[in-house]
């Protein structure tokens, strides 16, 4: 009994079977079924997968949004987003601008000096040095002085001990020629404390020349006398000066 059953349900399935592959064929061919993806029309077996066609849109699985259409055109014949245009044939770039060409003289237009090229005008050196300032105030030369000699008055100052005196002399030639021989001859007073002048002590000394033409000089001289001359409470004063002139 339960095999009768088997054999009946084989042949009911292999009726059904036979139903399906009639109505998958056409009436001029025979009948097939599709397995799988749609190869090339040659017949050859596809190298890689086939892009749909006709507008299929894509949906993705994750939810993002709207779908993306396929790589191929729609009837409108417009490119999918994200396909950049062909540039034409006839665009080419725009040519540029041609030199102008420079003359037959082959001269070229004078240009502007560069900014701080140029070399600042110097000031013109002075023509002479500046005159000495003559010594104020002066004190006669002596018989037979050169002509233009200026002296001035002596400059006095204290040294280490009492008994010395430094004295300071200002010359100026301001003659056409020069001085070459001179000296000078000091009377140094010894004063006493309550100022009486107890006596004189002359001291000869050279002068510092020569002294050209314009030409300005100072003199310094430590004139001294004894030093038992000036006990302590005295001290010395050189108020007389004397040129000898050859």
């Amino acid at each position: 009994m339960r095999r009768t059953t088997t054999v009946a349900s084989a042949s009911a399935a292999m009726a059904c079977l036979g139903v399906l592959l009639t109505g998958c064929g056409s009436a001029a061919h025979e009948g097939y079924v599709a397995v799988g993806a749609a190869g090339p029309a040659d017949g050859r077996a596809p190298a890689k997968a086939v892009p749909p066609e006709d507008g299929v849109e894509l949906t993705p699985t994750d939810g993002s949004g709207a779908g993306r259409h396929g790589a191929g055109t729609g009837p409108s014949g417009r490119p999918s987003p994200g396909s950049a245009p062909r540039p034409r044939d006839d665009d080419t770039a725009p040519e540029a601008p041609k030199g102008k060409a420079g003359d037959a003289s082959g001269t070229t237009p004078n240009s502007p000096p560069a900014p701080g090229r140029s070399s600042p005008s110097l000031p013109a050196p002075p023509s002479g040095s500046p005159t000495p300032r003559s010594p104020s105030p002066i004190v006669p030369a002596g018989p037979g002085a050169p002509a233009g000699l200026l002296i001035g008055r002596p400059g006095l100052a204290d040294t280490d001990v009492r008994w010395c005196e430094k004295v300071t002399l200002d010359f100026l030639n301001t003659g056409k020629h020069a001085v070459t021989d001179g000296t000078v001859t000091f009377g140094t007073h010894v004063i006493g404390a309550l100022g009486v002048d107890w006596s004189t002590v002359d001291s000869t000394h050279k002068l510092p020349l020569p002294l050209a033409p314009g030409e300005k000089r100072t003199g310094t001289w430590r004139v001294c006398v004894d030093g038992w001359r000036v006990p302590l409470g005295m001290h010395i004063d050189t108020r007389d000066v004397t040129f000898h002139w050859k």
